[in-house]
């Protein structure tokens, strides 16, 4: 299997040479292989992805919910997008209406499954996933699946895409949702800060993503925020938005003057129960 991973079209129920059953079994056959539910040919079936796959969608929805993917040295990159059609969105809302605060466990490569539901939301710009992406902001980030597995995922990268989503379609009004995570996981008490103990730091990331999509005077506030973040990929962001709302030389003034925030354990508990209310 190549190293990839097992979530290929070469082994999903919708390659037409598997006859409707997940594995790779269908591989030594002769021709060309096609994908079912989209009316594609998958040239490199082996290295080629989409979420439709059974490792990510054991209930074998046939709706198309994601992209294609295919590998790019290691990575995968969009080779082709999801149709915009009324029949996809309401799927992909009725998926997105199912994430529960605990997630499930799951073939631990590419994006999860809700993940990427959350991401063509915000490609299609579905404004009726407004109220679900407000109930998945108050999820416990470190909430895991009922049995832990050292890949398994938790729910940080999950509200992260969800804050940024919801940013873009609410813009301004928002606003108050976007600032309870500006500052998520910072304690401004002591020094020695080390990103990769930054669990939450994904979370911030996406908040202060989310800001570009909004030009009311708190954005101005709360990306200001982040220009002394700890994180130096968050501040760069912080910066290069912000730089396009204001002048670029009061971004640079804004930055000598202010003091970097001090990062101590984060006490994300408090957040969360304050959060849940």
């Amino acid at each position: 299997m190549p190293n990839g991973g097992s979530d290929c079209c070469g082994t999903c129920w919708f390659n037409s040479k598997n006859n409707g059953k997940a594995g790779h079994h269908g591989s030594g056959k002769e021709g060309k292989v096609s994908c079912t539910i989209r009316n594609i040919e998958i040239d490199d079936p082996f290295w080629t992805y989409c979420l439709n796959h059974p490792h990510h969608n054991p209930d074998k929805i046939e709706i198309p919910i994601s992209p294609v993917y295919i590998d790019n040295n290691g990575y995968r990159e969009i080779w082709k997008n999801i149709d915009d059609t009324e029949k996809i969105r309401l799927e992909l809302l009725k998926l997105l209406d199912s994430i529960q605060e605990k997630p499930i466990s799951e073939y631990p490569a590419g994006n999860s499954l809700d993940e990427e539901i959350i991401i063509q939301i915000n490609y299609l710009n579905e404004k009726r996933a407004i109220p679900k992406l407000k109930q998945i902001l108050k999820f416990n980030p470190l909430s895991e699946p009922e049995k832990p597995h050292v890949l398994n995922r938790n729910r940080i990268t999950t509200i992260g895409l969800a804050i940024e989503t919801f940013a873009k379609l609410a813009g301004n009004d928002g606003l108050d949702e976007i600032e309870r995570f500006v500052e998520i996981g910072i304690n401004k008490t002591t020094k020695n800060y080390n990103p990769k103990d930054d669990k939450f730091a994904p979370i911030r990331y996406h908040a202060i993503r989310g800001l570009q999509y909004c030009d009311d005077n708190k954005s101005i506030i709360l990306l200001k925020k982040g220009l002394i973040d700890p994180h130096d990929e968050i501040k760069a962001f912080s910066k290069e938005i912000l730089g396009q709302k204001i002048n670029v030389n009061e971004v640079q003034k804004i930055i000598e003057e202010q003091k970097p925030i001090e990062n101590s354990k984060p006490n994300w508990w408090e957040f969360w129960k304050i959060n849940k209310k």
